[in-house]
């Protein structure tokens, strides 16, 4: 057996699963079932507990062990350092006045009344909900919450844009690195690096990191077809994490305006911007960010940006406006249908078991 070969297979043993698959955590996306059918299709499903009170991480994991028996894991989001302009949130919310308005929500933004999920009370309640991995995105966690996450014998996996963010990673003793390409759907999970420079391919970034460092690492970007998972596999992966491919699943939460647009796209239909969360993020382009750069509106950062837009997203699914609606999904969009996530793990599955056969023939 060859070093590759094994590192993947004793990352698969240490999680509990089948074969080196993983699911994005997308907030508002994946839900207890699509967690539960990464799972059982032998991978490791990842719920999105970003915005999730401890109440809701604790009932959403309660959720996916009665559709399932296997190992999965949540997702938690490191507080932001900079919390954006509150003075440019004010003016974005005046920008949006009217729009707000025609969806029939209160044309004023109460910022008073803006909150967000306790850290420390996220991290007890995951712990108190005994899963077996623990992934975070928008940083590192600090040395106090990763010595606890250890002492419970929970396996961190850390999120990196570049191959820097992805030693800060390792020195934050993260057992695993997701690299996330700038193919990826969603928001960009930089924290040490500018949005700018985060924006590096998978296919530059896994090679790199593969030479760099010899913690397992899971190619996040564009993952979707067997020539993508072979690729990554092949280029120094130990896993694949798939996203966009299972959003349009009827085990996830995506609107049917988002699995009607992701239907009918190109390869030219997402765009990075930052107008919907305040992070930079990959979309599907619509109406109202042409809208907005055209009239040079700037986002007020995150997370205020998110906070303005989070009612008016709701009120464009409720109105049927796909031109208003945030769709975060992946540069391979066109790669995408809206078959069974089943269908699209299965698929996923029997390339991962011929590359890594074939890496061992190989002597790869």
């Amino acid at each position: 057996m060859t070093l590759r070969v094994k590192r993947i297979r004793d990352f698969c043993g240490r999680l509990g699963i089948e074969v080196p698959l993983l699911s994005a955590p997308m907030t508002g996306i994946t839900t207890p079932e699509l967690v539960a059918a990464v799972s059982n299709a032998g991978g490791l499903g990842i719920l999105a507990a970003d915005l999730m009170s401890p109440e809701e991480i604790i009932s959403a994991a309660a959720q996916t062990k009665r559709l399932t028996d296997r190992p999965f894991g949540i997702n938690l989001r490191i507080p932001p350092r900079d919390r954006g302009s509150l003075e440019q949130a004010e003016k974005v919310a005046y920008a949006l006045s009217d729009l707000r308005k025609e969806l029939g929500l209160e044309e004023k933004v109460d910022f008073s009344r803006f909150s967000e999920p306790e850290f420390e009370s996220q991290l007890e309640a995951v712990l108190e909900t005994g899963v077996p991995v623990v992934s975070c995105t928008f940083g590192g966690f600090r040395e106090v919450y990763g010595e606890k996450l250890h002492q419970a014998g929970v396996y961190i996996l850390g999120a990196a844009t570049t191959l820097r963010e992805a030693k800060v990673q390792r020195a934050a003793d993260s057992d695993a690195v997701i690299l996330q390409g700038v193919e990826a759907g969603g928001p960009r999970l930089y924290f040490e690096s500018d949005p700018e420079e985060a924006s590096v391919g998978l296919s530059v970034l896994l090679p790199e990191a593969a030479r760099a460092l010899k913690l397992p690492l899971i190619a996040s970007g564009g993952i979707g077809s067997a020539f993508s998972v072979k690729g990554a596999m092949m280029a120094g992966a130990s896993a694949v994490m798939v996203g966009s491919a299972l959003a349009c699943s009827p085990e996830a939460g995506a609107p049917k305006l988002m699995r009607d647009a992701m239907i009918a796209a190109s390869d030219t239909a997402t765009c990075l911007t930052d107008l919907f969360s305040g992070r930079l993020e990959r979309v599907m382009k619509n109406g109202l960010i042409e809208a907005l750069s055209r009239a040079g509106v700037r986002s007020a950062g995150y997370p205020y940006q998110r906070y303005i837009m989070q009612d008016m997203m709701e009120a464009a699914v409720r109105a049927g406006r796909q031109d208003l609606l945030r769709m975060p999904v992946g540069q391979a969009v066109n790669a995408f249908s809206c078959r069974s996530a089943a269908e699209t793990l299965s698929e996923i599955r029997t390339a991962l078991l011929e590359v890594i056969e074939l890496m061992d023939k190989e002597g790869k």
